[in-house]
C-alpha cells in the first residue's frame, strides 16, 4: 500500500534529510503530496476539520494549504493539486477516498515523521 522512506536533498554542499511517504498506486500521488506538505499545517487543523464531519458538526468543510485543496465530506473526501494550472510544477490528478481511510493514514504519517524527527536530531 505505502512504504515510508528517508531521502538526503542536496543543494550545493548542503544536505537536508527528509522523511517521505510513497504509494504503491500512482494515482495516489497526491495524496502523498498533501501528507508531507499539508498535513501538519495549523496545529493539525485538517484532523479537526475531518472531526467536525464525521461527527456531523458540519456537512462539508472545504480546506487548502500549500500544495493541496480538500473536499471533506462524511463518506468520502476528494483530495486536489493547487498547483494544476502552473505549468512549471510537476502536477497530480484528484483523488477521492474514504474520510474515515484518510484520518487514519494522517494519524499513521504524524506519528511516524514524529518517530523520525526524534531519532533524527
Amino acid at each position: 500500500m505505502y512504504q515510508f522512506r528517508e531521502i538526503t536533498l542536496k543543494n550545493g554542499s548542503q544536505e537536508k534529510k527528509i522523511l517521505t511517504i510513497e504509494f504503491d498506486q500512482p494515482e495516489m500521488k497526491i495524496v502523498g503530496e498533501f501528507l508531507m506538505a499539508d498535513a501538519r499545517l495549523v496545529d493539525d487543523s485538517v484532523l479537526e476539520a475531518i472531526e467536525r464531519v464525521l461527527t456531523g458538526v458540519t456537512e462539508c468543510v472545504e480546506s487548502g494549504g500549500n500544495r493541496c485543496g480538500l473536499i471533506i465530506k462524511a463518506d468520502t473526501t476528494v483530495i486536489y493539486d493547487l498547483f494544476e494550472d502552473d505549468a512549471d510544477v510537476e502536477t497530480y490528478p484528484p483523488y477521492e477516498m474514504e474520510t474515515k481511510k484518510l484520518r487514519a493514514l494522517i494519524r499513521v504519517w504524524i506519528e511516524k515523521l514524529d518517530e523520525w524527527k526524534r531519532s533524527n536530531r
